[in-house]
């Protein structure tokens, strides 16, 4: 049975996803272990199907992408930040709104 994955970009470029649509011929060995349930940058899905793994990258800046992690997070068991914006903040994080939103 295959793991299934689900990802989100909040606030950032979405470099990340872009990096993994870029592994070109070899993203085609990834989908033979897993099932992608949802990808912003390939696929229209707009709600959060239970998965396996859910990959996050970008940086909370809005209420938005508040909401939209915490759907993330029920809806995944295992939730995984990637790349320096989901796990630092990146230049987003120097805005200063979420102090306000807290």
């Amino acid at each position: 049975m295959k793991a299934t994955v689900s990802t989100e970009w909040l606030s950032g470029c979405s470099g990340c996803h872009v990096a993994v649509v870029d592994l070109h011929e070899k993203l085609l060995n990834l989908v033979e272990a897993v099932e992608f349930v949802r990808v912003p940058v390939l696929m229209d899905e707009k709600g959060y199907p239970k998965a396996d793994v859910g990959i996050v990258e970008g940086a909370v800046r809005s209420e938005h992408d508040r909401e939209s992690l915490l759907r993330m997070r029920d809806s995944v068991k295992t939730l995984v930040a990637f790349g320096s914006c989901a796990v630092y903040g990146g230049p987003r994080a120097s805005g200063g709104s979420m102090r306000r939103m807290r």
